[in-house]
């Protein structure tokens, strides 16, 4: 089963904006990274107010490195709950999302994104998005697998760590040295694409 909103080879790539949109921005993350977390608050509505206005198309391509290396599965389990939230629409995803990162566990050990009810509270604060029909998704893992393939793909972009910008396959720097700050402001961001 596949979510709405999604492209790709086996539809594991859930994407933001017009795909009929020249130019195309590849976003690398993880729900459980602290760095996809600090360009999350800093870059997010950007990346979505270029969408809307047609600059672009933003595919989002997630990655479960944190589960693997110190264990859990918040962040597949985390991306079936953001594939649920495709369906209902595209703004509801991206606005999940941001709350997702805004109620990120600390440290990453904490594992509070397995838990059912952690995933429907955050999206409790995401007008529109609670239904029956999300919770029961959310509640019954319904989109599992699906998360298991899309976060298996990732590794066929050869991206190391994250986050990672791509714009028209071209790499944006977007973390610094120290792994954790933003190398560039939303100002910046802009500027990178009229390069």
């Amino acid at each position: 089963m596949t979510p709405a909103h999604t492209t790709g080879p086996g539809g594991t790539t859930l994407y933001y904006g017009d795909l009929n949109t020249p130019h195309v921005l590849q976003v690398f993350l993880e729900l459980r990274d602290r760095a996809s977390r600090t360009m999350s608050e800093t870059l997010l509505h950007t990346f979505r107010q270029a969408a809307d206005e047609g600059k672009l198309v933003v595919k989002f391509h997630f990655a479960a490195t944190i589960d693997d290396t110190v264990g859990g599965i918040g962040s597949q389990r985390g991306l079936s709950a953001l594939a649920a939230a495709a369906d209902v629409g595209q703004g509801e995803f991206v606005d999940y999302l941001a709350a997702l990162f805004a109620a990120q566990p600390f440290p990453p050990v904490d594992d509070k994104f397995s838990d059912t009810s952690e995933l429907l509270s955050q999206a409790g604060k995401v007008d529109g998005l609670r239904s029956s029909e999300f919770d029961k998704k959310v509640t019954e893992n319904v989109y599992l697998n699906w998360a298991g393939e899309a976060v298996g793909d990732f590794s066929t972009f050869g991206v190391i760590g994250t986050p990672v910008l791509w714009y028209d396959g071209d790499v944006i720097p977007v973390v610094n040295a120290d792994g954790e700050s933003l190398a560039l402001t939303p100002q910046e961001f802009l500027s990178e694409l009229q390069k």
